[in-house]
């Protein structure tokens, strides 16, 4: 790249972040935001000892992490199509940020020197988005060429501007037949018209050795009493994500509902309830409704539910995960996707909605053949009032679940797991 063309890029870049002088002389802007992401904090923090996760989880799963020796470097990286530019900037810690320009396209490959071996390590990115989330971001592993891909896509939302988060890297689709035993390269696309993205700690974690499949129902919703008695005949658990204020309420679940729910292995999850997502409200506001349902479950006896959250609508800002970092270990998304174990960043998890059958049905594939995990998402069951699932696809569904090579877990045992390979590093 020419200078002239790194001085355009760092120009452009830095005055969507508030400035060149930002990220001229901005190293400790980057350390600041992926730092904070992934250090240990906890003893910083306002007390509310009660409620408080003892570590914040994305420091727990970076220690399962490491770091690729290759992709990091940006003279790794040749820029392939449009007018987008690509540079260095001040990085974390000890790596280097890169940074990609959309004009309106912007596409970056690195070839492997040796094949990249997917069925062994998982890969991952963290991303920042200064100014605003582009239209479309995707990642393709050639598995060995362009006829035969693993591929990842993203239509990340505004709502992620300003902040870093992890994305896992594949699958949510596939071109021919890949082999992902032979990866031998990778491609970055973004398109977006001059919505510059930064990536930083392009990781490896070990891969589970068989895939996982959860489900989780939203809102309580009165019609997951219908659900519960198939899932039970078939062994299988599930998880609900719990409005305290609806508990009881018309057209939701009661208490003894919840109880027996929990007897059986269930996990019940926190989900507030709110007008609009929670990037809309304060800071203090944040706050008070995430204590406020995680507080309700605790004094109802779902202590380890409470750890885990599923963002309202689906939407969480730079604050908000400040706040889920402190107070739960994962925070559940709605838009599709399947993560490793452990995940790339267990604050943003992506969910496959289960209306949808045979996307979901499809996901279930990939996850069962990468060794990856899909959380499903539900909101009722088999009524007919409403544009969800009916009775009869919901089986569908579940009898794809039962006859794939899949373990089905809820959130609390998927994150026992996380914790299991900490105890055994």
């Amino acid at each position: 790249m020419t200078d002239h063309s790194r001085r355009t890029f760092l120009a452009t870049l830095g005055g969507a972040i508030g400035g060149t002088l930002a990220v001229r002389e901005g190293a400790s802007w980057t350390q600041r935001k992926v730092g904070a992401v992934l250090s240990d904090d906890s003893h910083s923090r306002p007390s509310v000892p009660s409620l408080q996760v003892e570590t914040p989880s994305r420091s727990l799963t970076a220690r399962l992490s490491t770091r690729h020796p290759q992709l990091n470097s940006i003279d790794a990286w040749n820029l392939r199509a449009g007018d987008g530019s690509v540079t260095q900037t001040p990085g974390a810690t000890d790596s280097t940020s890169i940074g990609l320009l959309p004009s309106p396209v912007g596409r970056i490959e690195h070839t492997f020197e040796r094949t990249f071996d997917y069925t062994q390590s998982s890969l991952s990115v963290w991303v920042y988005f200064p100014s605003t989330a582009p239209a479309r971001l995707q990642f393709r592993l050639f598995a060995p060429d362009e006829d035969n891909q693993i591929v990842t896509t993203r239509y990340p939302s505004d709502s992620l501007a300003n902040t870093w988060f992890g994305i896992e890297i594949g699958p949510t689709d596939e071109v021919g037949s890949p082999d992902p035993t032979a990866i031998t390269r990778i491609q970055i696309d973004i398109r977006g018209d001059r919505t510059p993205v930064v990536f930083d700690r392009f990781e490896m974690r070990p891969v589970a050795e068989m895939g996982h499949a959860m489900i989780i129902f939203d809102d309580n919703r009165a019609s997951v009493a219908t659900a519960y008695p198939e899932m039970t005949r078939r062994g299988i658990p599930g998880a609900v994500a719990v409005i305290p204020e609806l508990v009881g309420d018309g057209g939701h679940l009661g208490k003894r509902h919840l109880e027996t729910y929990d007897a059986n292995g269930w996990d019940l999850l926190a989900h507030p309830q709110l007008d609009d997502p929670l990037p809309a409200y304060s800071p203090t506001e944040q706050r008070e409704a995430i204590i406020r349902t995680k507080r309700w479950l605790v004094a109802n006896g779902y202590e380890a539910g409470a750890d885990h959250f599923v963002a309202p609508y689906g939407a969480v800002g730079p604050k908000t995960l400040e706040l889920l970092a402190e107070f739960h270990h994962t925070n559940f998304l709605t838009s599709p996707g399947v993560l490793g174990t452990p995940p790339a960043d267990p604050l943003t998890i992506n969910r496959v909605a289960i209306d949808d059958v045979q996307n979901a049905k499809r996901y279930m594939e990939l996850a069962a053949k990468y060794d990856r995990t899909v959380a499903l998402m539900a909101h009722t069951v088999g009524n007919k009032d409403d544009q969800w699932i009916s009775t009869r696809d919901f089986h569908e569904v579940l009898d794809q679940l039962e006859n794939s090579d899949l373990d089905v877990v809820t959130p609390t045992s998927y994150w026992s797991e996380v914790i299991d390979l900490l105890s055994n590093r």
